[in-house]
């Protein structure tokens, strides 16, 4: 039977589980050497050139792959 919510259950979500860490795994360190997200074209194109928005926007994100990293790691990786 397929389970979406529980991925140890049929493994049906173990590889999304296991891509989605890393992309959350390289947006961190993408933050620990400091690239600049607030210089990339898109950021750019879509809060026209308000720097502090852009921040904000990005350090969300920077929370959000924070909080997979620490909910979702122990489950992959001990599953």
């Amino acid at each position: 039977m397929f389970d979406i919510v529980n991925g140890s259950a049929s493994g049906s979500n173990q590889w999304l589980n296991i891509l989605l860490l890393f992309a959350a795994v390289g947006r961190v360190y993408l933050e620990i050497i400091k690239f600049d997200f607030a210089g990339l074209p898109l950021t750019k194109g879509m809060f026209n050139g308000n720097s502090e928005q852009a921040k904000k926007f990005h350090r969300t994100g920077l929370m959000l792959s924070l909080g997979y990293i620490v909910l979702s790691a122990p489950f992959t990786l001990f599953a």
